[in-house]
């Protein structure tokens, strides 16, 4: 088995756990913050040509091969509140996948995972000094790229990021803050599971009017319904819609102290 197998394999079993307990701050063969260039190193010629910066960051951080081809999709939103657009950068590589999958010594076994690895990511470009910031690996299925918008948690002005993603015929949810150019998960809930199976599963998130515990409002997770999958449809992409049904299942609250959403279980609190 290939050290990329193992290593995707590992993966899977952290994501099975749907886990808060990631730092995506500090993902391991990713470049840090510093090492992204600050404004004495990186050439006003080339933060002028914002597709150039782009190339030059992703080949710099994610180690996008020159002649690669990758998708990307922008967000715009102000997430530093300081009156200047800056944008949210998320980038697809099914070509890279395709091409590991050519060269993996168990492509049967790479695609009954679903070609799970790190072909999707994120990136912060902050408008007012024109830099990136922080680069994200969302390991996932590259087949779909990820869904990323905006969300407002507090109240007021849209502030965090919601970023939906796939794993095989599953799809996945989490929520990011962002403090001084700085990504942070503070919750992550799955969306559906089985599509295509005898047992799906599924959820629906929604934001509460208040929050019991501050600032931010308490999420509400319903049990949904899931459509089946029509035939000759490929679960790993096909975008189902999800019926709420009227039972809340769980409920999770932010707990300033620990920067993250909580449920509360046998009168104690946990992260999913």
């Amino acid at each position: 088995m290939s050290q990329n197998l193992k290593t995707i394999f590992g993966l899977i079993l952290i994501l099975i756990s749907v886990s808060c307990k990631e730092n995506h701050t500090s993902n391991e063969g990713i470049k840090n913050e510093k090492e992204l260039g600050t404004k004495e190193e990186i050439p006003n010629s080339l933060k002028k040509d914002f597709t150039k910066y782009l190339a030059y960051t992703l080949h710099n951080t994610f180690e996008v091969g020159e002649g690669e081809n990758y998708t990307t999709n922008f967000l715009e939103v102000d997430y530093d509140h300081d009156g200047i657009m800056d944008k949210i950068v998320s980038i697809n590589r099914l070509e890279k996948a395709n091409s590991d999958l050519k060269s993996a010594e168990n492509p049967e076994k790479f695609m009954e995972i679903g070609q799970m690895g790190n072909y999707n990511h994120l990136i912060l470009y902050n408008g007012r000094d024109s830099l990136f910031y922080d680069p994200v690996n969302v390991s996932s299925s590259p087949y779909v790229p990820l869904v990323v918008s905006d969300i407002s948690l507090k109240g007021g002005a849209s502030s965090e990021i919601q970023v939906d993603y796939r794993i095989r015929n599953s799809s996945y949810r989490s929520f990011y803050t962002i403090k001084a150019n700085q990504v942070r998960l503070i919750f992550h809930w799955k969306i559906f599971d089985g599509l295509g199976t005898n047992s799906p599963e599924a959820y629906v998130i929604e934001v509460g009017a208040v929050g019991k515990f501050g600032e931010f409002k308490d999420l509400n997770i319903y049990k949904g319904k899931l459509e089946i999958l029509p035939t000759n449809s490929n679960p790993n992409t096909f975008k189902p819609k999800i019926t709420k049904t009227g039972k809340i299942f769980t409920t999770f609250f932010y707990i300033a102290k620990e920067e993250k959403y909580f449920t509360k279980s046998k009168n104690q609190f946990v992260h999913k």
